[in-house]
């Protein structure tokens, strides 16, 4: 069963309030928490979600009445097919990146990179293709950091892009891809689309040596639509699996419909592991781990239930403001800042606002020696020297020898089969 704790009701229901709070010190305690996003959590930066009655579907049927029959059309990998509509889609996504390129992270955001900087944050994964994660501090997965021979580098990614970075281009030929830049969105916004360069330079160097010439590819946002498949789809299943394994003990959903097939695959899975960890009785000292949160003003659908532990309704930047809050009342030694000692020229200082109040000097000739000394008639004294001398015959000692045992490491292969991930 969902409990629904609703953000308005707490000043007047204390289990409420209790629960609330109960939430927040689980997000204290838990070690590897899994944070789940949609388009809700950046529209306090101003920009627009999808399903909402002013969001980006609505949006685009008001401004593109003959193109599209819904706003999802303008989402779907079939536009390509029609040159209008392929048209109409450049010049939508380059209005919206110009938004998105003005926002800001939120605090949803900056909550998502305090997790990690805690060491509590084990994956986030996103919905969204604004890239804001990573202003907040987050690598995310379709980053050029974040690759190595075409290869993603899963320990470094912390926020997994499921549907793509709307600051990328792609080829719609050799899948070549690079950054996002103002020449593409001049280009963009008449509609057009510029060349692949990879293309290009293949195709010139094909007729310098008089071969027969190939197709010129055109770049495309490089953002995942709705039936096609994922570009890094093995990789997200590789990063997937591995999070499984380690038995997340708290998944968290915020500002998601989860109405998209993929992510609610997704996400079942994860609550599914995040459940086997939880203790089997609440009287157990860790019953504050495995627990299923989702963050939203609309609640969740009915087949959800038995998965979703606990519904929040509010917007998640309320949310999280009330978990920080709380987290620093709860456990105030999470918030204390290191300080460092620093020894130079024989000063000791702090890089923080403590005071030193007292320091030693090197002892120098002439000082007392202020070392205590052992009294007389005193107990475990050691007794006087005496003459006496012990004597070994003269012959030779035998030569030690050391046998070296290296040490034994034992290696454990295992083979791997991830799925691909099944794109949106």
């Amino acid at each position: 069963m969902t409990i629904t704790l609703d953000f308005v009701a707490q000043k007047a229901d204390s289990s409420t309030r209790r629960g609330l709070s109960d939430l927040s010190l689980s997000v204290a305690k838990c070690k590897k928490i899994v944070v789940v996003t949609g388009a809700g959590i950046s529209c306090s930066s101003g920009i627009p979600d999808f399903r909402s009655s002013d969001g980006l579907y609505a949006l685009v049927k008001e401004k593109y009445p003959d193109v599209v029959l819904k706003g999802r059309d303008l989402f779907d990998a079939s536009l390509f097919r029609d040159p209008t509509s392929t048209a109409v889609f450049h010049t939508f996504i380059a209005q919206l990146k110009q938004s998105i390129d003005a926002a800001a992270p939120g605090p949803t955001h900056h909550f998502l990179q305090l997790l990690d900087s805690k060491n509590k944050l084990l994956r986030s994964y996103t919905q969204n293709i604004d890239g804001l994660e990573a202003r907040a501090g987050l690598l995310g997965s379709a980053s050029d950091e974040a690759k190595e021979k075409s290869k993603i580098r899963t320990k470094e990614v912390r926020n997994v892009q499921l549907h793509g970075d709307i600051h990328r281009v792609r080829c719609r030929s050799c899948s070549a891809e690079y950054p996002c830049t103002p020449e593409h969105i001049s280009q963009f916004i008449e509609g057009l689309a510029p060349d692949c360069p990879e293309c290009l330079e293949r195709a010139e160097a094909r007729i310098a040596r008089s071969a027969r010439t190939i197709k010129v590819g055109s770049l495309r946002p490089a953002i995942v639509l709705y039936d096609e498949p994922h570009p890094l789809g093995d990789d997200i299943g590789i990063i997937q699996s591995a999070d499984l394994a380690r038995k997340p003990d708290m998944l968290i959903i915020m500002g998601t419909s989860l109405k998209v097939h993929g992510f609610k695959k997704l996400v079942k899975e994860f609550a599914k592991t995040v459940h086997s960890v939880a203790p089997s009785s609440p009287s157990k000292a860790k019953n504050w781990s495995g627990k299923v949160v989702f963050v939203n003003r609309t609640p969740p659908a009915a087949e959800w239930a038995g998965i979703i532990d606990y519904h929040v309704v509010a917007d998640t930047d309320t949310w999280v403001e009330r978990v920080i809050e709380d987290w620093k009342k709860m456990r105030p030694s999470d918030w204390e800042v290191q300080q460092t000692l620093v020894v130079k020229d024989g000063d000791v200082s702090m890089n923080g606002n403590f005071k030193v109040v007292a320091s030693t000097k090197n002892k120098t000739k002439g000082t007392k020696d202020t070392k205590k000394k052992p009294r007389k008639n005193e107990e475990n004294v050691p007794p006087p020297p005496t003459d006496m001398v012990l004597s070994t015959p003269d012959v030779a000692p035998p030569k030690a020898t050391f046998t070296s045992y290296p040490a034994a490491v034992s290696e454990q292969e295992a083979s791997w089969k991830f799925p691909l991930y099944p794109g949106v």
